[in-house]
């Protein structure tokens, strides 16, 4: 994967503006400085996947691919553009102790207004800059605010190579990640 541009890294900057300007308490690196090992290990299986593309397909993104981090993976689907509209179609096991169960439900569903800008905003940027993306930030589901998250988002492409899904896969602690900057991201707390 190449170096982000300057459009990708201003839609990054925009990204953490409107993060910081709405609270969100989280923040996107786009030159994926990752912490934890096994998210590198799940970037290097997305860009094997993908291969000579922009991004795997979702059926190039099968369990046999990702087993060791199936408990950690959630999966997005873009289901309309006008206005946009997200759904739940996968969440491993550790996903779902943390935000609770919510496959097959529409992110706006069941949860606060906050939120859900953030995870659309957070898919909608992966799918339209059409690269993974690195998010740090402090849980805002559930009641977990004490937890921390760094999570690894991914585009993936639908039959016809479009990017209509979004894979994530991350790690949750109370430990604050050291690029977890506070001052700087928790405005509207």
């Amino acid at each position: 994967m190449h170096e982000p541009d300057s459009a990708a890294r201003a839609a990054v900057a925009a990204f953490n503006a409107r993060a910081k300007r709405e609270g969100w308490q989280q923040h996107c690196d786009a030159d994926l400085k990752f912490r934890h090992p096994d998210l590198s290990a799940v970037y290097a299986v997305w860009q094997a996947r993908a291969g000579h593309r922009l991004m795997p397909a979702r059926r190039d993104m099968g369990p046999q691919h990702l087993k060791p981090y199936l408990s950690r993976i959630a999966l997005l689907e873009r289901v309309a553009t006008d206005p946009v509209r997200w759904r739940w179609r996968l969440l491993g096991t550790r996903i779902t102790q943390i935000i609770g169960e919510r496959t097959g439900k529409y992110l706006d569903e069941d949860a606060p207004p906050r939120q859900v800008a953030r995870w659309v905003a957070s898919a909608q940027l992966v799918v339209g800059l059409k690269r993974p993306l690195r998010f740090v930030g402090r849980v805002l589901a559930n009641e977990k605010e004490y937890l921390f998250s760094e999570l690894l988002f991914m585009p993936l492409a639908d039959e016809e190579a479009a990017p209509r899904f979004m894979m994530g896969f991350g790690f949750y602690s109370a430990e604050r990640p050291a690029d977890f900057q506070e001052d700087s991201i928790l405005v509207n707390a």
